[in-house]
């Protein structure tokens, strides 16, 4: 009888950690998350424009249809990420995204006003951007990239929908580049 009982707790603390597991592994393996999503948006460091609600809550059901969007794909790899523009919305916030979808930067338009200038760069590129002042505008806001390859997202308020095409029109016109190319230094 003892050992039964003992195979049965065995057996139920095996299943317990399998579980758990599987629980966790479950989103390195999803196929549909909002970093394959994006991907099919468009190319790597380019601005695509979301103003659409129907094509947000296509996107993520976790956007807010009251916004619209910008999204820009980008890899550090090689060179720092300049993203830049004027959004012409009262509010707007800025989410550096990684490619597990977690946000790991934000800031919104109390930080920077109606101007968003901000370089995503990893550790070395910073020292770089440091030793080299003439790269990078003293205005822009840098944030650290915890990997190669993730996305930030722009949201700006439409407060009116009079004013949808106006905001997705300023969005439109923001700047997402590499920083720097190989023909910088030499």
């Amino acid at each position: 009888m003892i050992r039964e009982t003992l195979i049965f707790f065995a057996a139920l603390v095996v299943g317990a950690i399998i579980h758990i597991v599987t629980i966790f592994a479950l989103p390195y393996f999803a196929e549909n998350d909002i970093w394959n999503r994006v991907l099919q948006i468009g190319p790597v460091h380019t601005v695509h424009v979301i103003s659409n609600p129907k094509q947000a809550l296509d996107l993520s059901g976790d956007l807010d249809p009251t916004f619209a969007f910008a999204i820009c794909r980008t890899d550090v790899s090689q060179a720092p990420v300049l993203f830049k523009g004027r959004i012409p919305s009262d509010f707007w916030s800025l989410d550096y995204v990684d490619r597990n979808g977690r946000s790991q930067f934000s800031l919104t338009n109390q930080i920077s006003g109606s101007t968003l200038n901000v370089v995503l760069a990893t550790k070395g590129q910073q020292r770089l951007m440091s030793e080299r002042p003439d790269l990078v505008d003293e205005t822009a806001i840098v944030i650290s990239a915890t990997e190669d390859k993730g996305f930030l997202l722009v949201r700006a308020l439409v407060a009116s929908e009079r004013d949808r095409d106006m905001i997705a029109n300023g969005l439109s016109h923001a700047a997402c580049s590499p920083l720097w190319t190989e023909e910088t230094f030499q």
